[in-house]
């Protein structure tokens, strides 16, 4: 099920590359993460599943922290995001975009870690 979730994602991150526009932010992250993404639901999702309190905390913390942050640094005015490629969604002063290119860079990180970690990914490998 995760796989297929992260197929449609990079469907649609391919579609909007393909729109252009204001579309264009939200289309390349996914375009990016979501096929390794359902490598690795495909190759362990199983195995994530299992770890999901891992995978949960491990992500969801530092993604946290990351939204934090750069909604700060967006409001002081030492970054911007531009309007022409973003779609104008997002919450607390934080771009949608930006939402999910940090929880998409953690999620990459933390999921690679958990598979090179879990014995059973090692057995699937040999």
């Amino acid at each position: 099920a995760g796989g297929g979730m992260w197929l449609l994602l990079a469907a649609l991150g391919v579609l909007l590359l393909a729109l252009g526009g204001k579309g264009l932010y939200l289309g390349l992250t996914l375009a990016y993460f979501a096929p390794v993404f359902v490598l690795q639901w495909a190759f362990g999702g199983d195995l994530l599943w299992g770890w999901r309190r891992a995978l949960l905390l491990g992500a969801g913390l530092p993604t946290l922290y990351l939204w934090f942050a750069d909604a700060w640094a967006i409001r002081e005015g030492i970054w911007w995001i531009s309007p022409r490629y973003t779609l104008g969604l997002g919450a607390f002063g934080l771009p949608l975009e930006e939402m999910a290119f940090f929880l998409c860079t953690n999620l990459a990180v933390v999921q690679g870690l958990l598979l090179a970690w879990h014995p059973e990914a090692l057995r699937r490998l040999r």
